[in-house]
This record gives C-alpha cells, sequence and structure tokens, in this order.
C-alpha cells in the first residue's frame, strides 16, 4: 500500500499520537515518531529521546487529550487540543503542527500560552520535590 493510505496520512497519524498521549500509552510512540524526530517548542530543539522524556516528564498532571480540530494537507496536520491537567491550570489550547513522512511524525512545533502552563509547571516541581 502506498504511504499516503489512511493509516500513515497525515491526519491519521497526528491523531493517534495527540490520542497515545492523552491515554498515557507511550508503547505506539516508539513507532509513531520518527527517529530523526525534530521538536520544537518555545525556542527549543529536541530530538526524539529529549522529545519522550518531556512528554513522560508531562504525563503526571496529564488527564486526557481532548482534540478540538484537526487540519492536514498533503504531509502536514494541524491539531489543536486541550491538554486537560489536574492542576490549577485546568485545560490549556494546545496546537501541534506536524509533518509526516512514511507514516512516522518528522517534526513537531507546539504551540501554547506558556503563562497558561505555567501552573502545570509549578505542580510539577512541587510534586518532585515531595
Amino acid at each position: 500500500m502506498a504511504a499516503t493510505d489512511a493509516e500513515t496520512d497525515a491526519e491519521t497519524v497526528a491523531r493517534k499520537y495527540i490520542q497515545a498521549v492523552g491515554a498515557h500509552d507511550e508503547d505506539p510512540l516508539d513507532d509513531l515518531l520518527d527517529v530523526a524526530l525534530v521538536a520544537e517548542f518555545a525556542g527549543s530543539t529536541l530530538d526524539k529521546e529529549g522529545w519522550l522524556k518531556a512528554l513522560h516528564r508531562l504525563l503526571p498532571a496529564l488527564v486526557r487529550n481532548e482534540i478540538r480540530e484537526v487540519f492536514s494537507a498533503g504531509d502536514r496536520a494541524c491539531v489543536v487540543y486541550d491538554f486537560v491537567t489536574d492542576t490549577a491550570a485546568g485545560a490549556v489550547r494546545c496546537v501541534e503542527l506536524l509533518t509526516v513522512r512514511e507514516g512516522r511524525i518528522a517534526h513537531i512545533e507546539l504551540l501554547l500560552d506558556r503563562v497558561a502552563f505555567g501552573p502545570v509547571n509549578e505542580e510539577l516541581a512541587q510534586r518532585a520535590a515531595s
């Protein structure tokens, strides 16, 4: 089957990724993220290992991801979702711009309101300290 079939198109891969993270299911992430992944957030650039570590660090505060919209064109997808937490931040609206190649996410750009996300980081720091 072609790399653009229903299982490997950008929208399907993007949804699988956001849903897996929201469900705390880290197993499929290795297959969904390309070995040469480049992930960008707040002026930082992470490789696959760094991105997986960052996601793993956030999971204790994450209740679920609620997908609001998914837009796609060719190998690009844009996912708008609420990162629902058990912290004072509640739900934080996030946008991920993803590039999918051969059924794997090769590039991620995460956009969110860092001030709104602040209570999540504060709560995780408190939990780690206790």
